[in-house]
């Protein structure tokens, strides 16, 4: 590692320390503490923390999210896609549970709570759901009220010229199980708002058909959200570093 190389991570070192000195570290295997630490970080730093990585977590974008795409042989043909998207409201997770965080971690899964996300982007889309036409492009809000969240990850390890570990999540699923959604879109026909306003209407009567239909897609945006995001941090800071002695 050259010197400035070695100096940026000093700087980011002193950072965090400053900055989340009051976060202490968990031993090795202590999954309550990981949890427990989790939900503080992200009530401590919502807008991120460039001294170890983290990004803003309250406001993340995404670009060309495919939601969902038609089917050979299916009822449902629709065609959606965010060209843009931002996800608002992550840094209000709350960890339930989490397993796995060990210094040789093989499958580690989290158990969050969300109260609310938006997902509002300029999207398009094509086809047919629940027997009704969409073909559309415009701005469109998706919420998720009270979400559950199922995380499932991988790490691959490479070591440094600092002698240390550093993580990378290779594999990341999230399920995302929503008490209810809310859609609002603009142009969903296009050219036409009155049916456009009886479309929204009929989607929103009918929203966990819907979920069914969309959720893969919503849970792949947000499973890119969470690897993003873990990636950034875990770029800065070793694995090693970690867990207390």
């Amino acid at each position: 590692m050259d010197q400035g190389t070695q100096y940026h991570r000093d700087v980011l070192y002193c950072g965090l320390s400053e900055n989340a000195s009051d976060i202490v570290k968990c031993k090795a295997g202590d999954n309550d503490c990981v949890r427990d630490r989790t939900t503080e970080v992200f009530k401590k730093f919502p807008k991120g923390n460039p001294a170890f990585g983290l990004p803003n977590i309250s406001v993340l974008s995404l670009k060309n999210i495919t939601v969902a795409k038609a089917k050979a042989g299916s009822p449902t043909q629709l065609n959606f896609k965010f060209l843009d998207l931002t996800v608002y409201g992550m840094e209000r997770a709350i960890t339930v549970n989490t397993t796995g965080w060990t210094k040789q971690p093989k499958t580690i899964e989290m158990f969050s709570y969300v109260d609310f996300v938006k997902m509002e982007g300029v999207y398009e889309t094509n086809g047919k759901i629940l027997l009704l036409t969409l073909n559309g492009k415009g701005n469109g809000v998706v919420e998720l009220i009270n979400c559950t969240v199922h995380t499932k990850l991988r790490f691959d390890f490479e070591q440094r010229n600092d002698g240390k570990r550093y993580a990378q999540a290779s594999k990341l699923k999230a399920v995302v199980t929503p008490e209810k959604m809310v859609i609002k879109m603009e142009n969903l026909v296009n050219g036409n708002k009155e049916l456009t306003d009886t479309l929204n209407s009929v989607l929103n009567e009918n929203w966990l058909d819907i979920w069914n239909e969309l959720s893969d897609g919503i849970g792949k945006a947000i499973s890119l959200v969470f690897k993003n995001g873990l990636n950034s941090v875990l770029n800065e800071l070793s694995y090693d570093d970690f867990y207390s002695e």
